[in-house]
């Protein structure tokens, strides 16, 4: 049985390629989003790997680049590879349009930076912790399995032979909030205590006795894509979420430097410590 092709694999030489063919002609990045009546982000998040490109704009971009017939067939059917076999499309039951395109950074990032003020972190979360979350969301109860399950499907990129970097901050209200009751709590501090210690992940809790900080009201994500100076910015808040992708914002520096800052204000508090002070406090 041939294998399924893997999105992440097909995602990455697509985008090596159009990058690839762009350069081999020396056109800037703003003389091809010119040339095809396209914005510059879109051709950015295009190449970046963050949008799927179209069939009708991949053929049109091919042949700006002058690309015969047999290789345009073939990056085509790579095209059609990456739409088809997204690991989330299996979740569009639960799945709306901002998620999806929240999970196609969240996939593809090689650094991902996430601050909660409230709930511990997505990627974090244990199952029963999760449902509780999501149920306290308003969700459909009908849908509240499905949602816990694309949750826990989220945290395979733990996974990857090569995983992304991770940085995650939390308010120690996150870490002394009750959820579930005590026993889904104390799996989940076990569980955040485990994490902590990972390689590639960094946690780090912000105590109360720092005070009031930078955007204390509401959580955000940065994600970081190889080879680029991009930064994508989504910010979740009571009002609902939004993605910021435009290239060069300065609104997503000024949340990678309120990150930096909280990494500073958290980096005098011992984590493991915080954890097990909570563990206890739940007896």
């Amino acid at each position: 049985m041939p294998q399924t092709p893997d999105p992440l694999v097909s995602l990455a030489r697509l985008r090596a390629e159009l990058r690839r063919l762009r350069e081999q002609h020396s056109y800037t990045q703003q003389q091809v989003a010119d040339a095809m009546d396209w914005s510059l982000s879109k051709l950015i998040r295009i190449e970046g790997g963050r949008n799927r490109i179209s069939t009708n704009d991949l053929r049109v971009l091919l042949t700006h680049y002058q690309v015969g017939p047999e290789q345009q067939e073939r990056l085509l059917a790579l095209s059609k590879d990456v739409r088809r076999s997204a690991w989330w499309d299996k979740y569009s039951d639960v799945l709306s349009r901002e998620y999806g395109a929240y999970l196609s950074y969240e996939s593809v990032a090689s650094v991902i930076r996430n601050f909660e003020v409230t709930v511990v972190p997505g990627l974090l979360q244990t199952p029963d912790y999760a449902k509780c979350v999501i149920e306290n969301a308003g969700v459909d109860p009908a849908r509240v399995p499905r949602s816990v399950e694309l949750r826990m499907e989220r945290q395979k990129l733990f996974e990857r032979e090569q995983p992304p970097e991770t940085h995650f901050i939390v308010d120690e209200s996150v870490i002394r909030r009750v959820v579930g009751g005590r026993d889904v709590m104390r799996e989940q501090l076990l569980r955040l205590r485990a994490v902590a210690t990972r390689p590639t992940v960094t946690l780090q809790v912000v105590p109360f006795s720092v005070g009031l900080y930078p955007r204390h009201r509401r959580g955000y994500a940065l994600f970081e894509f190889p080879d680029e100076g991009a930064l994508v910015l989504h910010i979740e808040g009571a009002e609902g979420s939004m993605i910021i992708s435009d290239p060069g914002g300065d609104e997503q520096q000024q949340y990678l430097e309120s990150f930096w800052s909280l990494e500073e204000k958290a980096a005098g508090a011992d984590t493991l410590k915080m954890l097990d002070d909570a563990l206890e406090r739940l007896g």
